[in-house]
């Protein structure tokens, strides 16, 4: 079965101009003399409805959705990839015998693929009607030009997204950069206020980073951070933030819903980082040299304040740490 995990967000639709959407189906609908102009979207295994014209003999709406299961027009555009034209239904010896035919109002349906950039199934773009139709060759060439300018809306959307992580994304770690944090942080702040949740928050330090930069060279540092880096993703839960805020410093922020035991798993987790860190920079000849120094805090869902404060208390106490070694 096809799955499409790219789900049009409120966020994405604020990218995407939707009325301009709104006005292609609307003229679709026009221009074909059809009861339905619509765009439809692919969302895990459930098939809805992003736009659809509004004349008055429209039978769908903005956010009908039918399921995968069911034999539609749509999903045989995704299966084959291809577009499809169907003029008379119920003298199609396949079609006359599905569902959207025999119990729905389907009497003839012209629709093609959408795809996003990357060529993943974004939906399909479709003329249906209640009555027999015969399209001509220039308007099919019409709905291939509003095919286009979709297609060209979601290429939009992906630059921007693009663009959107690489202000976010630290480039060596794939980690939130300070920014991405800021960004993700201050969101999980008042959620977890909403949610009365308990916010962890480590800070990590690398050991003697500038002496195997300066003894071994930048290619073995960058490497000591590469090697945190994957594992705080191997030790970190799906939802924690994980983040490299300068050369050799790194936050972890998380949550907890049992306030009573967020300091036993913060420290568990701090301890498993550390042993995981050594145990991988030994293979390359610095785990005398380095190790990692940390501190964290907890705050309270009413302690929380603003995020850079909480980072600087956590940042107090893994100076505390390293310098408990020295």
């Amino acid at each position: 079965m096809f799955e499409n995990q790219s789900c049009l967000s409120r966020a994405q639709q604020s990218i995407i101009d939707l009325d301009k959407w709104q006005q292609t189906v609307d003229l679709i609908a026009e221009l074909f003399d059809s009861a339905c102009g619509t765009i439809v979207q692919l969302r895990q295994n459930e098939f809805n409805v992003v736009v659809a014209s509004k004349n008055e003999d429209n039978f769908l709406s903005r956010n009908d959705s039918w399921s995968w299961d069911l034999n539609s027009f749509c999903r045989n555009i995704v299966e084959t990839k291809q577009g499809m034209n169907v003029q008379e239904a119920k003298l199609d010896s396949y079609w006359k015998l599905t569902a959207p035919v025999v119990e729905g109002k389907i009497r003839s349906y012209c629709g093609l693929p959408i795809f996003w950039p990357c060529g993943e199934l974004f939906g399909t773009i479709c003329i249906i009607d209640t009555k027999e139709t015969k399209h001509s060759s220039a308007l099919l060439k019409v709905l291939e030009q509003f095919c286009r300018l979709i297609t060209a809306d979601l290429k939009m959307l992906r630059d921007c997204q693009e663009i959107r992580d690489l202000a976010l994304t630290d480039e060596l770690t794939g980690l939130n950069n300070r920014r991405g944090l800021s960004f993700l942080g201050e969101q999980r702040i008042k959620d977890a206020r909403r949610a009365r949740q308990t916010v962890g928050l480590v800070y990590l330090d690398i050991d003697n980073l500038k002496q195997i930069n300066d003894k071994q060279g930048h290619q073995v540092g960058d490497q000591c951070i590469i090697t945190l880096a994957n594992v705080l993703k191997e030790n970190g839960r799906e939802s924690d933030i994980i983040a490299r805020i300068g050369g050799d410093e790194f936050i972890i922020m998380t949550s907890f819903n049992d306030e009573s035991i967020h300091d036993v798993q913060l420290e568990a987790l701090c301890s498993r980082i550390l042993e995981c860190y050594n145990l991988a920079a030994s293979e390359y000849d610095v785990g005398e040299i380095t190790s990692i120094s940390y501190g964290y805090q907890t705050f309270d869902y009413e302690r929380t304040t603003v995020l850079e404060d909480m980072i600087a208390q956590a940042d107090r106490l893994m100076y505390r740490n390293k310098n408990s070694k020295r």
